[in-house]
């Protein structure tokens, strides 16, 4: 009978097991706030992605357009000077 009662006091109340309101509060806040931070952290990699992206894409338009330009003026000093 002691036994009995000790397991049915193991499961009342104080056990980390049952959930009262209060508890269900805090692990709803728990889970809204890792969602929260989970989303955040998603965007803010692909906000870097977007950006490293956009980045190299600037670098490699202005690297041809200088190539294009260095020939250009190449061809008109050729043409220049024969």
């Amino acid at each position: 009978m002691m036994s009995a009662g000790r397991g049915f006091d193991q499961y009342s109340g104080s056990s980390p097991y049952h959930l009262h309101g209060q508890q269900v509060l805090v692990y709803q806040v728990v889970v809204v706030v890792v969602v929260v931070v989970v989303v955040v952290v998603v965007v803010v990699v692909v906000v870097v992605v977007v950006v490293v992206v956009v980045v190299v894409v600037v670098v490699v338009v202005v690297v041809e357009v200088v190539v294009v330009v260095v020939e250009v003026v190449v061809v008109v000093v050729v043409v220049v000077v024969d």
